[in-house]
């Protein structure tokens, strides 16, 4: 009985820790450094290890595995993905800037392999992260466009305004149950002025962007920011514009005649914006009648085609023009008004009709608009 409980203990665990949670994370560093998909063999057994071991790991090392998975565009299994969420929740508020920015990141990348939506208890922390770092002005440079980049490509939802439950002008327009601070000089029933929706995460990052965009952002930093407003139909605040106009003032001599500096000048219009020097705004100018690929398309990325350009145009707003002629550009470099619009019945006027009589003295002598 005795050798049989010896035996009994010597034996090994039945989950053997071979793997240390380091080791799983740096084999997913390594396969993201090589931009390399393991086979499946390889796959389902990184795969195992990264579920039995994720809760284990440290913040960083999960901000490693996130990021090798963004890097090489693939899902994990549902169980496997689920582990990893639980441990984002668990250790976003130790990650460091870094680590939080590559999650956010992955997470806008592995939309294009499936994933519908971030867990909202893992967003919720790494938000709360986002705003942290955001506040201390800890993110690089790259990282804080990378984390707006995710923001305009994911479904994320503002966060809705906090207002309480069961206030005045909800339902049927009866007042609801308690509290008011003082009576209501006569009217029941009056709905209360909305509550401005205030997203702190995003207001961070943008001030933390305003801090640096004008002397740090390079040409791309700069046209990404662009394109993440004009993605979200969403005005940046004056500190951003300042910023994002001494950035330009910057590097548009260094891109004068590039295609880079004529999506800029793309962006700003669409977002009914001038840089305020006017050397920019003849560089931009110049910049768009130099480009043989047509005003068209100077609005595209490289992963962008016709079909994808075509909605973008049909679904932009009217304030957004979809394209601009040569004589357009340069009335919105010299900050001059667009010409007013001919009458209307210039524009529905019937050559074959007969003038009425009390016309036809008017008439007499003038050209006929349109013709």
């Amino acid at each position: 009985r005795d050798s049989k409980q010896n035996r009994s203990h010597s034996r090994p665990a039945p989950i053997p820790a071979m793997v240390a949670p380091a080791a799983v994370a740096k084999r997913f560093w390594a396969y993201g450094t090589l931009c390399k998909t393991p086979d499946d063999d390889k796959w389902s057994a990184l795969d195992a290890d990264c579920r039995e071991v994720a809760l284990n790991m440290s913040p960083d090392e999960i901000g490693q595995c996130l990021w090798s998975l963004g890097t090489i565009r693939k899902m994990p299994t549902k169980g496997t993905w689920t582990v990893l969420e639980i441990a984002i929740e668990d250790t976003a508020s130790r990650m460091s800037a870094k680590s939080v920015a590559v999650c956010v990141w992955a997470y806008a990348k592995l939309t294009e392999q499936g994933l519908k939506k971030p867990d909202r208890d893992a967003w919720r922390e790494l938000e709360v992260a986002i705003e942290k770092h955001a506040n201390e002005n800890a993110f690089a440079n790259e990282d804080l466009v990378n984390i707006m980049h995710a923001f305009a490509t994911l479904p994320r939802e503002a966060p809705a305004p906090q207002s309480g439950e069961g206030e005045e002008g909800d339902g049927d327009g009866e007042a609801a149950p308690p509290a008011v601070e003082g009576p209501v000089e006569g009217e029941e029933g009056e709905k209360a002025e909305p509550i401005p929706n205030v997203d702190e995460c995003w207001d961070s990052l943008e001030r933390s962007l305003s801090e640096k965009a004008g002397d740090e952002f390079t040409p791309i930093q700069v046209a990404t920011t662009l394109w993440i407003f004009c993605t979200m139909h969403k005005q940046p605040s004056d500190e951003t514009w300042t910023s994002l106009d001494t950035a330009m003032n910057r590097i548009a001599h260094d891109l004068k005649g590039t295609l880079e500096l004529a999506r800029l000048a793309f962006f700003y219009h669409s977002l009914n914006k001038a840089p305020v020097d006017e050397k920019t705004r003849w560089l931009m100018h110049n910049a768009v009648l130099q480009q043989p690929t047509g005003l068209l398309r100077i609005g595209l990325t490289r992963e962008s085609n016709g079909a994808r350009a075509l909605s973008r145009m049909e679904t932009r707003e009217a304030a957004a023009p979809a394209s601009i002629d040569a004589e357009g550009w340069l009335r919105w470099a010299m900050n001059e008004p667009a010409p007013v619009p001919q009458a209307k019945h210039a524009l529905t006027l019937d050559p074959n009709a007969k003038p009425k009589e009390d016309d036809e003295t008017s008439a007499e002598g003038k050209e006929v608009p349109g013709e």
